[in-house]
């Protein structure tokens, strides 16, 4: 092959293999700048979480003043720790990470009008057995503090 084509070649693996990351962030970062004009710091959502750490129920996450204030299981109607909720600067903290850390799969998808990520497929490593994280963020509107 010749240097030149070997050259051109060269070239368009490296702009290839770029295009996958940039794809990602460019997406993140027009979300996270829809997500940030709201200035949202009291809202409430659904979360659910598949992973081999912890249940699958879906949690109703209160979240006052960019702190996650509870965590209600919804299948059982009982408050957990607030350490297995989430808030959404949590979730846009995860999906930087792995953005940055070229995780094996980053797949997320944002509400068109708010900006949260309403999905989140990751796995870390391909070579690592029960790494893989699934979120699903669902509901989110307001909360109502005056009763809280």
């Amino acid at each position: 092959m010749r240097p030149t084509r070997l050259a051109a070649l060269a070239l368009l693996i490296v702009a290839l293999s770029c295009r996958d990351a940039v794809g990602p962030r460019l997406d993140f970062e027009e979300a996270y700048v829809r997500w940030r004009a709201q200035h949202p710091d009291t809202y409430a959502f659904t979360l659910q979480r598949s992973c081999f750490c912890l249940s699958a129920d879906p949690l109703y996450v209160l979240v006052l003043n960019d702190k996650v204030a509870s965590v209600t299981d919804l299948q059982t109607g009982t408050e957990v720790d607030v350490r297995a909720g989430e808030t959404v600067e949590d979730l846009f903290g995860f999906i930087k990470s792995a953005i940055d850390h070229h995780a094996a799969r980053i797949d997320v998808e944002y509400d068109p009008s708010k900006g949260f990520p309403t999905s989140i497929k990751y796995d870390g490593s391909a070579q690592i057995v029960d790494d893989e994280i699934f979120y699903r963020v669902f509901d989110l509107h307001a909360a109502d503090v005056s009763t809280q």
